[in-house]
């Protein structure tokens, strides 16, 4: 009879879960005649911004072309929460708009500045700033 070979195996398990807290979530607003989606959490996947995008892709229907992404409450994205905004971002250039960005933290910032987004996007610092920008 053979011997039996002993086989072992290292399985790889995070020491941690992925944080996902707080989740992510937005709101839409119409502020001056300028639609302005306010994102907060953290922004981890595409999955957790598929209602954001179909949102979105309804005001770029129906004509609303002009977005502010207003992310104070923004407290983490990854590199495919990165890929969403790109996405949103050559979205609203192919039907003729803009989409800028305004009340990015720190971290973001950074994240921004690393990947060289910061000149992709036109960032303001304040809502206000951005409605000037826009000219609302």
């Amino acid at each position: 009879m053979a011997d039996a070979m002993n086989w072992s195996a290292k399985v790889y398990a995070p020491a941690e879960p992925m944080r996902t807290d707080p989740p992510f979530s937005y709101t839409v607003t119409l502020r001056d005649g300028l639609y302005l989606i306010a994102l907060s959490g953290r922004l981890m996947g595409r999955e957790q911004g598929e209602q954001l995008i179909a949102e979105f892709n309804g005001l770029l229907e129906q004509g609303h072309t002009r977005i502010l992404l207003e992310m104070t409450g923004l407290e983490h994205v990854n590199s495919s929460g990165l890929n969403l905004l790109i996405g949103m971002f050559t979205k609203a250039r192919n039907a003729g708009g803009e989409l800028a960005i305004c009340g990015i933290s720190k971290k973001v910032r950074q994240l921004l500045v690393m990947t060289r987004l910061d000149s992709v996007f036109k960032i303001h610092g304040s809502i206000e700033e951005a409605l000037k920008h826009f000219k609302v």
